[in-house]
């Protein structure tokens, strides 16, 4: 069984660290970042009379060729019923190739389920950026980016209620901004 990176490992990898330190505490606190941004998505949106959907995206390096896209694509396709020497040669033509992130964004509908003539308005968000603003001190690509201090103790492990606190604080400032601009 191969193992391939998990999301949030592909996310940070589209971010420029200001030190080594930020990458590592980073890859520690991102996965957590990513779970309460979603829950606190949830516990917000619940309030609210606007319907949430959650898309994937793919984002591609901007270098990347319409041609080196669609031969990653047929890889990847491959890969599933590859023999493992095929599997190797596959992996082995993939890292020559651009790789895509992946993307997450969250799409809000107003009056979900009402039956109206009106066209619904719709907001918005992208969740792992959503992800990135909770982890970082005032993050703002493309500078580096430095990992929020308070979202750690002493002793270097996550402080789950800050993590909870910005990340509730955030989510209901980026969903409120949103929805108002619709």
């Amino acid at each position: 069984m191969s193992s391939s990176p998990l999301p949030h490992a592909l996310a940070l990898a589209m971010i420029t660290f200001a030190s080594p330190t930020d990458e590592a505490q980073a890859a520690q606190l991102m996965q957590p970042c990513l779970i309460r941004v979603v829950d606190n998505i949830r516990k917000h949106t619940e309030t609210l009379d606007w319907r949430a959907d959650y898309l994937e995206q793919v984002r591609w390096p901007g270098s990347a060729t319409p041609e080196q896209r669609q031969r990653v694509r047929d890889l990847a396709a491959q890969l599933s019923e590859a023999s493992p020497e095929e599997e190797k040669a596959i992996r082995q033509q993939l890292s020559q190739l651009p790789a895509p992130s992946p993307g997450y964004e969250l799409r809000l509908t107003e009056g979900a389920g009402e039956a109206s003539t009106e066209e619904p308005r719709t907001a918005t968000l992208d969740v792992w950026e959503l992800c990135f603003e909770v982890c970082f001190s005032d993050y703002q690509p493309p500078q580096p980016a430095s990992v929020d201090p308070a979202l750690l103790d002493d002793d270097g492990e996550i402080d789950w209620l800050a993590l909870d606190e910005k990340a509730k604080t955030l989510v209901e400032q980026a969903i409120d901004q949103a929805t108002a601009a619709a």
